[in-house]
């Protein structure tokens, strides 16, 4: 759907007037380019000071779509990874260090950026000040010259507070490419550690990145819903990352918003071209389960050893899980066998009011050489919001998935800890308006479960 860009700007008016330094400077001829902090006031061509933060690699990269939220309240900075990332970069601003994380990077030093595409215009250069803002790094976002910042109009269901969307197409979400900065960073991770030689600063600087800590890479399904024969670039360049970061450090967030998708990309983008390619973590809605698993068997992409190739549960006996209901056992073996699947370390299925619940893979094996791992539930804290909140829900799964990998990723913290704290920053930002509310006007008693557990 195409709005036209007079009303986009009349709601934007309304919300913000940016400065008129960050609106000045004209428009260069060419159609894609790298250095947004153009834009902020910081020329290509300057070397920050040692210890400056582009210098070293964040601790989460969010690779994906970077878009406005028109909502019956107003407009709002949004688009998954980047509310992920305001998300992440608020818990790691607010998060004491903790002393049981096994973590190389504790959530006190952690950093998030975020690679997207925007459109030079006042939407996208917008977009930068407010990411800039929330602490989220955008040395890794690029511009489009030619297509505008994306849009997304929501409709709300009056009953359920669940939206809709419909997208500005094509839009500069769809123009990501795999520029010199993402491609120092791919061969950074990839070296695991050894000094990195900067080919982009080695006339100038001679300097070498140091020793590398593990990046998590988050991306979603959504980015990748054109092809190249549409002029998009986005999806081949998450397929590549995906597919070029070490195993275990690829969180992917399935989010299929029809008609932007295909069984055959989705399962794709989770399963990556190669069996040490696996996911750290793939987190999916119930209703999204369902569908995978009919694809999976449809396709028939058969299960790891140690689960039955079609009956959906595992081979190997009863499952051990945290819960003792039949319910939960029966949904443990299927996040298990989807995981195998999928090649995932880690399946975590959100329930909306209902909590969520996590899978993750043992890393010792049975004397018949499998792993059944280990299954965890929560049953959510939406009774611990007020009953005459006027939220929307929109980003609560974005809020979840942010904690998630604080905890469990960033400060190695337990799957359950992990668990209680996305589903209540989850519950709280459902209550409110808007995807990225400050964390710190959540109750009091969610507040000490996000921050504290």
């Amino acid at each position: 759907m195409k709005i036209a860009r007079a009303t986009v700007l009349l709601f934007f008016n309304e919300l913000t007037t940016p400065t008129s330094g960050l609106l000045s400077g004209g428009r260069p001829s060419a159609v894609f380019r790298s250095n947004p902090n153009a834009w902020l006031g910081v020329d290509e061509d300057d070397d920050p000071a040692p210890g400056h933060p582009s210098h070293q690699l964040p601790s989460v990269l969010c690779v994906g779509e970077a878009l406005w939220d028109s909502l019956p309240s107003g407009m709002y900075l949004g688009g998954a990874p980047a509310n992920v990332a305001m998300h992440l970069a608020s818990l790691f601003r607010g998060r004491p260090p903790s002393s049981s994380s096994s973590s190389s990077s504790s959530s006190s030093s952690a950093t998030v950026a975020i690679a997207a595409c925007l459109g030079n215009d006042r939407l996208g250069k917008e977009s930068l000040r407010r990411l800039s803002l929330f602490g989220v790094r955008t040395d890794y976002a690029q511009i489009h010259e030619t297509w505008e910042t994306g849009m997304a109009t929501a409709t709300l269901d009056d009953s359920t507070g669940d939206a809709t969307y419909e997208f500005i197409t094509p839009a500069a979400w769809d123009g990501l490419r795999m520029d010199d900065s993402l491609s120092r960073l791919l061969r950074a991770v990839r070296v695991g550690g050894e000094d990195y030689h900067d080919d982009h600063d080695a006339e100038r600087t001679n300097r070498k990145i140091p020793p590398c800590p593990r990046v998590v890479f988050v991306m979603g399904t959504i980015a990748a819903r054109m092809n190249e024969e549409d002029g998009a670039t986005s999806s081949t360049t998450i397929d590549e990352i995906r597919n070029d970061a070490p195993g275990g450090t690829v969180v992917l967030d399935v989010n299929l918003r029809g008609p932007w998708y295909t069984p055959e990309k989705v399962l794709g983008l989770a399963r990556g071209r190669s069996n040490d390619k696996k996911l750290a973590l793939l987190k999916l809605n119930e209703e999204e389960l369902c569908i995978i698993e009919r694809w999976c068997d449809e396709l028939e992409i058969n299960e790891d050893a140690g689960c039955a190739s079609s009956s959906g549960f595992a081979a190997d006996g009863e499952h051990e899980s945290a819960s003792s209901s039949s319910a939960g056992s029966v949904l443990a073996r299927r996040m298990e066998i989807l995981g195998r699947r999928l090649n995932a370390l880690r399946v975590c299925v959100t329930r909306g009011k209902a909590g969520a619940a996590i899978w993750c893979e043992n890393a010792r094996r049975n004397d018949n050489g499998n792993s059944s791992g280990t299954f965890n539930e929560n049953s959510g804290y939406s009774n611990l919001l007020s009953k005459d909140n006027n939220g929307d829900s929109v980003g609560a799964g974005d809020a979840f998935l942010a904690a998630l990998v604080s905890s469990l990723l960033i400060s190695g913290e337990s799957p359950a800890r992990a668990l209680e704290r996305a589903c209540a920053l989850g519950a709280y930002v459902a209550g409110c308006q808007g995807a990225t509310p400050d964390h710190g006007n959540a109750p009091e008693s969610l507040r000490h479960i996000i921050l504290f557990g």
